[in-house]
């Protein structure tokens, strides 16, 4: 069984457990910013402390950046009243509340990784629903290579939850194509080092177009 997510993260952000993270662009955002017409629409799935979301914005993008915590949606909304970002509380684990069609790029960033196979498959599915036809879909997750695998009970193939009730669904390069080879053409796909919060992560990213 999956943990209530957004109490840990709002536990979190209430900590500031990421505040160090703000203004800091990840390299997967400086990947893909190249490649976006101008003035895209942007449905950001996690954005956090609005690190990439503020980023996006700047090169004059129109953003809706969500988050399952509330906590860290107010602490936002209050910091960057002007930026013209439209942020606002989701659950990506349930339909996404837009029209088909209605974006340019969906950017998960370290925020698909948290739910099992099929609930992982839905909210795939979801997200090419709600791009365009040629939309990119640009997201990163903790690799099966990371320090993290392993770390607690595994609940179902590569699914982890921690003591702390933190789940994490480490992916691998195979499984990346297998959730988006019916509705998308993958571009770009890798498994490299980062140093995230501290430490040595091996993140997998991957960038595809709808079909």
């Amino acid at each position: 069984m999956i943990p209530d997510q957004k109490a840990v993260w709002n536990r979190k952000h209430g900590s500031g457990e990421h505040e160090a993270y703000r203004g800091r662009v990840m390299p997967l955002a400086e990947m893909v910013h190249h490649e976006l017409a101008p003035a895209s629409r942007i449905l950001e799935l996690g954005c956090g402390v609005g690190n990439d979301t503020l980023f996006f914005a700047s090169h004059g993008h129109s953003v809706v950046a969500t988050d399952i915590s509330e906590v860290i949606i107010e602490k936002d909304q209050r910091l960057f009243p002007d930026s013209g970002v439209e942020f606002s509380v989701l659950d990506m684990a349930k339909p996404l509340p837009y029209t088909d069609g209605s974006f340019d790029m969906v950017y998960a960033h370290l925020s698909i990784h948290y739910f099992d196979h099929r609930t992982t498959q839905d909210v795939v599915a979801e997200i090419a629903r709600v791009l365009e036809s040629g939309g990119m879909f640009a997201f990163a997750c903790k690799s099966t290579k990371d320090f993290h695998y392993g770390n607690g009970e595994e609940i179902e193939k590569n699914v982890f939850v921690s003591k702390s009730g933190h789940v994490r669904h480490l992916f691998d390069e195979a499984y990346a194509r297998e959730l988006t080879e019916k509705d998308f053409v993958v571009a770009h796909l890798e498994e490299k080092e980062e140093i995230y919060t501290d430490e040595k992560s091996v993140i997998l990213y991957c960038v595809a177009r709808k079909k």
